[in-house]
């Protein structure tokens, strides 16, 4: 395969990594009660959103687009979310799933890493930064597990 080509694998798949982050939050937001928590998830939302462009702009210099996010993923996204919070809308539930989200993050582009090993400096960094964004979100979400603020009662 073409180094190019294989350029373009990878930015793929930071890319759709990042694009399943941003809709995941996209999703969970409306069920989040806890205002500390809405605000740390917007700012992932944020940093989603910026991994996303930065890819774009990449692919936009080799004359390429970005494939868009299956939409049978989305759609496994949207009624996995909707399962694991018709019950238990907790901060420390979301943010267990949030921490899930991010770990799986982090082991997909830890292996393409490995496996794209000859690709560009530049595609690589995109790739480390996100799984560094992931790392720090775990941190972040950390604080919120244990607290119940949003849990219903029946």
């Amino acid at each position: 395969m073409q180094q190019s080509n294989r350029d373009i694998d990878f930015l793929n798949m930071v890319y759709d990594t990042a694009q399943m982050g941003e809709k995941a939050i996209g999703f969970l937001q409306e069920k989040v009660g806890d205002q500390s928590l809405r605000g740390d998830l917007q700012t992932q939302y944020r940093q989603y959103a910026d991994i996303s462009n930065k890819v774009e702009n990449e692919m936009g210099k080799k004359g390429k687009m970005p494939k868009q996010t299956n939409p049978v993923s989305q759609a496994g996204l949207w009624s996995g979310i909707q399962v694991n919070t018709l019950v238990n809308r907790s901060s420390d539930h979301i943010a267990s799933m949030m921490i899930q989200g991010s770990m799986m993050g982090v082991i997909e582009m830890s292996r393409a890493l490995k496996e794209f090993s000859d690709v560009a400096q530049e595609s690589k960094n995109l790739g480390q930064e996100l799984i560094q964004m992931e790392e720090n979100n775990v941190q972040r979400m950390k604080q919120y597990l244990g607290d119940k603020k949003g849990e219903q009662q029946h």
